[in-house]
């Protein structure tokens, strides 16, 4: 079966399912039941469906095995708990993660190899230890897709640029991703849609895309080992220290790491500009967005050029981290408390 056809296929699916999640009033989203998502929504009623059709093409496209497979279901359906107000509770979330992320290092074997750190590559060498920053490191990736996942298009347009950097490695991997100028044109749809203000990633489309290129990069990592694991590091750097800056800057606070607020980066930005230019959500919402989106993908193809560079990376990687540091604290002094 051809892209194209594929493809249509995937956009039937995506019209049918958000008809019918609205229609039964299923995985809906609302500024009426995400309070701390009121100033950012320009929808009332929006379903969170885009990550029903992510798993879709997990199963349809990609070669997980069986038990593969129900492991990445049960990460997709944590998220849906979550979604639908049935698991509240963010720290029986972060359990039931490392479970089935522990059990699927396990089952796989794919673990980090190398850092070009030689204290933690000498630590590698125990598999315990290996495990745990695995776990680790997947961990901070999967929940920090759901906390940049607050304004339209961020996380799928994050996931999107970094797609299309992996299409220009073309690199057939050991789950077969020569699907993978498939996958962009279904991101592309769903960014699409997500632009529009059609359809929502939720937390299980968010976890579903943080799990899914976690696991596919560190294959990558374990059957390309000229590439720089700094890479890797770049690709992910922006979920990794959002998650990482928000659980220190609220611990500093006596604030609970876990829950939501509206003091992410991304939302500073979109506050800053709404009051500076006082432009409509419709308009800001994606705009914020899509810059953020676009200094990632340069950042991304940047370090593509020099992807067995280690030095290149980790200059890259820290420059990015000082650069959101930076921009954060000027946004934070001229954005009054709200």
């Amino acid at each position: 079966m051809t892209v194209f056809y594929q493809f249509f296929i995937y956009l039937v699916s995506l019209v049918f399912i958000n008809s019918f999640l609205i229609k039964n009033n299923l995985l809906i989203d609302s500024p009426l039941i995400d309070k701390h998502k009121k100033k950012i929504f320009f929808s009332q009623k929006v379903p969170k469906s885009l990550g029903l059709i992510i798993f879709l093409f997990v199963v349809l496209n990609l070669n997980f095995d069986i038990y593969e497979l129900y492991l990445i279901f049960f990460i997709f359906f944590l998220g849906i708990l979550s979604d639908v107000k049935k698991l509240n509770s963010p720290k029986l979330r972060f359990l039931f993660q490392s479970i089935i992320v522990f059990s699927f290092l396990i089952y796989s074997g794919d673990l980090i190899q190398g850092t070009k750190v030689p204290f933690i590559d000498y630590l590698l060498k125990f598999q315990f230890f290996s495990i745990g920053l695995t776990l680790f490191c997947i961990l901070i990736v999967v929940n920090g897709s759901n906390f940049i996942d607050g304004l339209n298009t961020l996380c799928l347009g994050y996931y999107l640029s970094l797609a299309i950097i992996l299409l220009f490695f073309q690199i057939n991997t050991s789950y077969q991703f020569d699907s993978i100028y498939l996958f962009v044109c279904v991101l592309v749809l769903l960014y699409f849609y997500n632009f529009l203000g059609k359809s929502f990633l939720g937390d299980s489309g968010s976890y579903l895309l943080g799990f899914l290129f976690s696991i596919l990069l560190i294959d990558i990592h374990v059957s390309k080992l000229s590439i720089s694991p700094w890479f890797i590091a770049v690709l992910l750097w922006y979920p990794a220290f959002e998650i990482l800056f928000s659980i220190i800057r609220r611990a500093s606070q006596s604030k609970n790491p876990f829950l939501p607020d509206n003091r992410h980066f991304h939302q500073l930005l979109y506050l800053y500009f709404k009051k500076k230019f006082n432009l409509k959500t419709a308009l800001i919402n994606p705009l914020i967005a899509n810059i953020i989106n676009l200094y990632n993908f340069l950042s991304f193809y940047l370090a593509y050029s020099y992807y067995n560079f280690s030095i290149v990376m980790i200059i890259i990687f820290f420059f990015n981290c000082f650069t959101y540091l930076i921009l954060y604290l000027i946004l934070h002094k001229n954005i009054s408390k709200y």
